[in-house]
């Protein structure tokens, strides 16, 4: 099923609320936009890119997991 884009102008905020409504496109726009400073400052404490790229794979799952009960207000 095709799905309309997600305008990229939309706050962080936002997408949190769209990927509670259900809408996946939302968190890997999340991703997308902030993964690579995520990666830089992980990579950063344990100067090791393997290491790094795993614990940004964790954070992101734990992200994930965590934003479907997050409740901003």
């Amino acid at each position: 099923m095709w799905e309309r884009m997600i305008d990229r102008r939309l706050s962080d905020s936002q997408l949190v609320s769209l990927y509670q409504n259900g809408n996946q496109e939302a968190f890997e726009m999340l991703l997308n936009r902030h993964k690579s400073r995520i990666y830089t400052a992980i990579y950063l404490i344990v100067k090791d890119r393997y290491t790094a790229e795993d614990l940004l794979q964790e954070t992101f799952i734990k992200a994930f997991k965590g934003l479907k009960s997050f409740d901003s207000g």
